[in-house]
């Protein structure tokens, strides 16, 4: 493959966010998060011209960071917009100023190649229960610029994922983002139907001037669930299947029978790298094939860094390879392919898990 093939670039421009969603990485490993990011010249070294641009996806996005965040941000839409990208990006909506939002708002409706997924979790209310540290008034105040900047044409969604604590202003926020001229989705998210988040929020006691903690568990049930929560189980089963005989003899009847079970579902795969031409860049400049394997790397999640130590510390970095480059080493190339095979050396779970069954457990989006 080289950047011709590529179709969608998924870009962590900013490791850096305003807000502490529970359930997010970078709350989670709070110890081993490094603020990083990375700007418009950066950006340019990478995709240099027109031609490594032109009908492209640009997905601002990422594991660790709002890309908001990141000041650079509008520079580098404004510069993929011009060189014929189409961008999208998600944000908790709660950062930079109305002025800011206006010319997002502007150059969308000018070049029909900027959307913007608002990711705000209910309405004012209870959005600051999960999107913990974000200001509802900040957020309205901010989809309003953007609105009012496009003239109404300007494409947005507002995206919605429903937990049992904010499904009673689910209404509500449609009805709003109707008024201001967006779309509107419900977003279930496997990880919300596996685990109960606990939202922690520290606000000043007006009686005794103390800061206190405000607790509350976030639960997904019933229908708010992901619909194939049942399918990723049993994908679960298989792989925890193949821990067990980890150092079994792999010529019994019941290892061959696990292993083959695990083989046959690592068919299913569909890969965002080569079924469907996609990238991630991490805040680091690091290039994956998507954000699964990034987060694998940033929490060391099955050993990843130790089974491709070999390579070296900077085989996939953009400040010092191209992507063709990248693209070319035979991880990308060869192996990471290979690896689906369960027993491979350098395989990795995340891609069964995430990724098979037709990307089973990915989110569902539905537009209401």
């Amino acid at each position: 493959m080289n950047i011709s093939d590529i179709r969608k670039i998924e870009l962590e421009i900013t490791s850096n966010c305003n807000a502490a969603c529970p359930g997010c990485a970078r709350t989670q490993k709070k110890e081993l998060l490094k603020i990083q990011s990375f700007g418009i010249d950066d950006l340019k070294k990478i995709f240099p011209n027109k031609e490594s641009i032109d009908k492209k996806i640009f997905k601002f996005c990422g594991v660790l960071g709002d890309p908001a965040m990141n000041y650079e941000c509008l520079d580098m839409v404004h510069y993929l917009v011009e060189n014929g990208g189409w961008c999208q990006l998600s944000t908790n909506g709660g950062v930079q100023n109305s002025d800011w939002w206006k010319e997002m708002g502007e150059l969308s409706a000018r070049s029909n190649s900027v959307d913007i997924n608002f990711c705000v979790d209910g309405h004012r209310e209870t959005n600051h229960i999960y999107r913990i540290n974000t200001k509802f008034d900040v957020i309205e105040r901010n989809m309003a610029a953007y609105s009012a900047g496009g003239a109404g044409k300007a494409s947005a969604t507002w995206m919605y994922i429903i937990f049992d604590h904010n499904e009673h202003e689910l209404e509500i926020a449609r009805e709003h983002s109707t008024k201001l001229g967006f779309k509107f989705a419900i977003r279930t998210g496997m990880r919300n139907s596996y685990y109960n988040w606990v939202s922690v929020r520290k606000y000043k006691n007006k009686e005794t001037k103390q800061i206190e903690e405000n607790k509350q568990i976030i639960t997904t049930t019933g229908d708010k669930e992901h619909s194939e929560k049942h399918k990723v189980l049993k994908i679960g089963k298989t792989i925890e299947k193949m821990k067990t005989i980890k150092n079994q003899s792999n010529d019994s009847q019941s290892t061959i029978e696990i292993i083959n079970e695990a083989k046959n579902l690592s068919k299913t795969i569909t890969c965002k790298l080569i079924h469907e031409g996609e990238i991630f860049i991490s805040a680091d400049k690091k290039m994956w094939p998507c954000c699964f394997l990034w987060d694998n790397a940033f929490s060391n999640k099955e050993n990843i860094n130790e089974k491709l130590s070999e390579y070296g510390g900077d085989w996939n970095d953009l400040n010092f390879h191209s992507i063709d480059e990248i693209l070319s080493h035979p991880w990308f190339d060869k192996i990471l392919e290979e690896s689906w095979d369960p027993t491979h050396k350098k395989h990795l779970t995340r891609c069964m898990k995430t990724c098979s069954l037709n990307k089973v457990y990915q989110n569902k989006i539905n537009y209401i």
